[in-house]
């Protein structure tokens, strides 16, 4: 399986330019774009029951005039009638302007190559560029503290949880998210279970924060506020717990977020962060 990114840089004269919400827009031009080209996998899309196979980057001002934004993609078919669309029109309508498209990148990105080829590291320093929030369980039941109990559960179902918007950087929270995205689209294992009790268990601390601000967005469309927080945290894996083959997978994961992003709203431009250092 592999995570492909078509990129888009463009010139606009754009009058007012929305540096977080704007990723809603872009959300939207998506599912514009995927419907003129196959209307059917658009709607598979938009009601697909479980983490999205998309996720869209907010609109970056790169300078006067000059915009970029990208979608990362978990689906080839996606992928597919994206490039399609770029290479029979230069321009699209974003934010009720004309964006005029001056170059079309794309990468792919191979999942078993990245878990192949991921480091053993034992610090990270992270920043996110966009409003970041996870949805946290309540009550918060790790599934290995039940014993043979969790097994029954997968026939009988889970126990049952409200859920609440947590806007900080909880690891567990994050590589949790991680871990079911890779579950669910990576086509390669990473025995997530075993990896969730891991982290569950101290696996990862956070170390330290810094400029840690959290931000309180609009959603027009459907009338509610939705929070997040953007800045810098940094990671470690103590060496009470330090596993090297949970260690080569949290690198994998972080590599993988970086492309796909992390936590709730990935799809319309959240969770966007970046490694700044692995050492």
């Amino acid at each position: 399986m592999s995570i492909e990114v078509v990129g888009v840089i463009a010139y606009s004269e754009l009058e007012h330019y929305p540096v977080f919400s704007s990723g809603f827009h872009v959300r939207g031009l998506f599912y514009k774009i995927l419907k003129s080209c196959n209307p059917v996998l658009a709607f598979r899309v938009h009601d697909y029951r479980g983490l999205a196979p998309f996720s869209a980057s907010p609109l970056f001002k790169l300078e006067r005039n000059i915009y970029y934004f990208r979608f990362t993609l978990l689906d080839n078919r996606i992928s597919t009638a994206l490039l399609d669309f770029f290479k029979k029109f230069n321009e699209v309508e974003l934010l009720n302007s004309k964006f005029y498209l001056n170059e079309v990148t794309y990468k792919s990105i191979d999942l078993k190559e990245l878990l192949s080829e991921s480091s053993p590291c034992k610090k990270y320093e992270l920043e996110f560029l966009s409003p970041t929030c996870f949805r946290r369980p309540c009550p918060y039941i790790p599934l290995y503290t039940l014993g043979p109990l969790s097994h029954m559960l997968r026939f009988f179902g889970r126990i049952k949880s409200t859920y609440r918007y947590y806007p900080l950087p909880d690891p567990i929270l994050m590589f949790r998210n991680l871990a079911r995205i890779w579950r669910e689209h990576g086509g390669v294992t990473i025995h997530s279970r075993r990896f969730s009790r891991w982290l569950e268990e101290g696996g990862i601390a956070l170390s330290a924060i810094q400029d840690i601000k959290t931000h309180r967005l609009m959603h027009k469309k459907r009338n509610a506020f939705i929070v997040g927080f953007t800045g810098r945290i940094r990671l470690s894996l103590p060496n009470d717990t330090f596993n090297e083959k949970y260690a080569r997978i949290v690198h994998a994961l972080l590599k993988m977020g970086e492309e796909v992003q992390v936590g709730v709203n990935r799809t319309a431009g959240f969770g966007l962060y970046r490694i700044l250092k692995a050492i």
